[in-house]
């Protein structure tokens, strides 16, 4: 489990490459090309759950998400690929057929390889009080394999109860900092039930965080919150880099 330290802002498209030659600028790297899918599932209605533990605490449904880096190959086309893609893919549709992601999901597991593996991850909703950055708790697994007939990740998800109950896209660049800061721009696709819609069009998600590795190591913790807020108050007039609705980012059941 992390403690994940987090700010967002976005901006919008005419903004893009002014904001990567600032923060190449600040950081002294490139920016690094990412893609990946992700699929969130939510507990089966059909099942009773029981909402107690073993010592009879209150235990609510939580969603789950798993996600998967998808191949660049995939998604150049007639664009390059480079830090540009995000902006050149800002008005079209995401360049991957909703058959590949079906593809994903329901592909049988039994290949040698990590070409089927998924990052499970299990969200708590961010910490309440009076702070100045988002301090969330995440778990996350990877999933190598999985056995049985018909071993795709969907028949694993179910058979723990879980169904799917939507996907999303994700394509971006990514700054890494010093202090083990991280920025990242994102362009985001819906992509439930064969939608190809994108949720981030005329701007860019962005993203600012530091993952702690133990909830115990409060030094750690406050270095990450002065690093995050040096970066705020450094793109100040800029980026406006604030602390979400913790509300907004609860992966209970009962609140989304």
């Amino acid at each position: 489990m992390v403690q994940q330290l987090s700010l967002f802002d976005c901006i919008d498209d005419n903004s893009y490459d002014l904001f990567l030659a600032t923060i190449t600028t600040l950081s002294g790297n490139a920016p690094v090309l990412f893609a990946r899918v992700s699929t969130v599932w939510k507990p089966n209605d059909s099942f009773e759950i029981d909402r107690v533990n073993s010592k009879n605490q209150l235990v609510e449904p939580t969603r789950i998400k798993l996600t998967k880096n998808i191949p660049l190959s995939l998604l150049n086309g007639q664009h390059s690929l480079s830090h540009t893609l995000p902006k050149d893919l800002g008005q079209d549709k995401l360049p991957i057929d909703s058959n590949f992601v079906n593809s994903l999901l329901h592909r049988s597991n039994d290949q040698t390889d990590n070409s089927n593996s998924w990052t499970l991850n299990i969200s708590d909703i961010p910490a309440a009080g009076s702070r100045k950055v988002s301090l969330q708790s995440i778990s996350e697994s990877v999933i190598l394999s999985t056995g049985g007939k018909d071993c795709s990740i969907t028949t694993f998800m179910n058979e723990l109860g879980y169904v799917s109950e939507y996907q999303y896209a994700t394509i971006g660049v990514k700054f890494y900092l010093r202090h083990e800061l991280i920025i990242e721009l994102q362009k985001i696709w819906d992509l439930t039930r064969g939608a190809n819609e994108q949720m981030t069009k005329g701007g860019f998600l962005t993203k600012a965080y530091v993952n702690v590795d133990k909830a115990t190591d409060i030094e750690r913790i406050s270095q990450a919150e002065t690093a995050l807020l040096a970066l705020q108050k450094e793109l100040q007039g800029y980026v406006d880099l604030t602390m979400p609705d913790r509300k907004a980012m609860d992966s209970r059941m009962n609140y989304i």
